[in-house]
């Protein structure tokens, strides 16, 4: 199985090289990674403080991990903080992230890049969000009596820790020193392969989604652009949920809804596809007041702002749902609106949660999301039991920060 995974890796790296020249984000992957030893070692030289490393995926990992960065910096100001990304996603949107010390693309996995990482980093403690399992590393962590931690991980029957085939996965599971799962189910699953050392945790981005709700800032120029209408704020778009929406638009406009979208891709040739598929009724977010009076769609072309942007929404539509699975459906859900998407979502227990409890609603098409759009007393209940759930499901970062304060974490003063 390990030649297998170093086949893959290998293979993967290669394919990402040749893409690299037609693919700005491939590029990014690749020189980003380039001369990382030296980089990391000239960054470090001079740091005194035992180091905690968290890695994350990519941007959405980063969220979910963003609390309990926040809360070490708060109790613990005495280490210093090193953030890892493995995509160009995360990496290019956070590398100034002024909440760490330190921020790198991690090294593509394998013996000599592990030894080389943690020889320069010497952390006291590692840290990983949800998905990421890199087995080099978390060996090494293993033998070098490094505490791992896991934390917001949801694990599915699908999954290779629980096939036939898992043997390394499973391997990996056990370097982990603990693991933090978002839910019973996921307990249930590592218990059957005897992977013990686990606590129900819950989801760290309840908390984040939370603390977002109380720190808004203000758009002046959403307020002009809704008037007196309602607004359907749709984030992190795919060409796929801008086709429906554009199905919808004139039903949309008969219900006196106007659009606030946020593409996931925010590159100006996505941007410009998008604004020549909407026509004249579309443009840009931050145009002349007199310009996004009169539209009916408006285009946001910047990052970092949507999880401030839901304060204005009257409905939701999360991107994602028609591809590899939908985005961050809780930073709307926290202000209590109805919130919809498309129907690939089961590997998302909060959707599946939120579904049960009629607190979301998944739509094939744009005539169903039209539909239900026109039931008041639906949306309304919806956007109540949205709200709610999330409020019973806020507390993880505590927990996690309880156990790394008794077992990882020293006074430093």
């Amino acid at each position: 199985m390990l030649f297998f995974y170093n086949l893959s890796l290998r293979l993967y790296v290669l394919l990402l090289r040749i893409a690299a020249l037609f693919h700005p984000k491939a590029k990014s992957f690749i020189i980003g990674r380039e001369k990382w030893r030296y980089r990391l070692k000239k960054a470090l030289s001079g740091e005194q403080r035992p180091i905690i490393w968290m890695h994350c995926a990519s941007l959405g990992e980063f969220e979910q991990g963003r609390p309990v960065l926040e809360a070490i910096r708060e109790q613990y100001p005495g280490y210093a903080l090193l953030l890892t990304f493995f995509s160009p996603s995360g990496y290019e949107l956070r590398k100034k992230y002024p909440g760490v010390d330190f921020v790198f693309y991690l090294p593509v996995d394998s013996p000599y890049s592990a030894k080389s990482f943690l020889d320069i980093v010497q952390p006291e403690l590692a840290l990983f969000v949800k998905y990421e399992f890199w087995y080099y590393y978390l060996s090494a962590l293993k033998k070098r009596h490094i505490p791992a931690v896991l934390f917001s991980a949801y694990f599915q029957a699908d999954q290779p820790f629980f096939k036939f085939y898992g043997g390394l996965y499973r391997k990996m599971l056990g370097c982990y020193q603990q693991i933090f799962v978002q839910d019973k189910s996921s307990r249930e699953l590592l218990a059957q392969i005897g992977v013990r050392q686990v606590q129900i945790a819950g989801d760290t981005r309840f908390d984040r989604a939370s603390k977002v709700r109380g720190t808004l800032k203000p758009f002046p120029g959403v307020v002009t652009f809704k008037q007196k209408y309602r607004l359907l704020v749709a984030g992190s778009t795919w060409p796929e949920d801008e086709a429906l929406l554009k199905d919808a638009l004139a039903e949309l406009w008969a219900q006196k809804f106007k659009v606030l979208l946020v593409p996931h891709e925010v590159d100006d040739a996505n941007i410009r596809r998008i604004l020549d598929l909407f026509g004249h009724e579309a443009c840009l977010w931050n145009e002349q007041d007199a310009v996004l009076i009169q539209k009916q769609v408006a285009v946001v072309n910047t990052v970092g702002q949507l999880s401030h942007l839901y304060q204005y929404a009257d409905v939701a539509w999360i991107g994602g749902g028609f591809g590899k699975g939908i985005h961050n459906i809780l930073e709307p859900a926290v202000f209590g609106i109805p919130v919809f998407f498309g129907p690939k979502f089961r590997r998302f227990r909060e959707a599946v949660d939120m579904l049960a409890l009629h607190a979301v609603g998944h739509v094939p098409g744009s005539k169903e999301m039209v539909r239900i759009l026109k039931d008041e007393a639906a949306l309304k209940k919806m956007g109540m039991n949205a709200q709610s759930y999330v409020h019973t499901q806020l507390g993880a970062t505590r927990k996690i920060m309880d156990y790394l304060s008794l077992k990882c974490l020293r006074s430093t003063s």
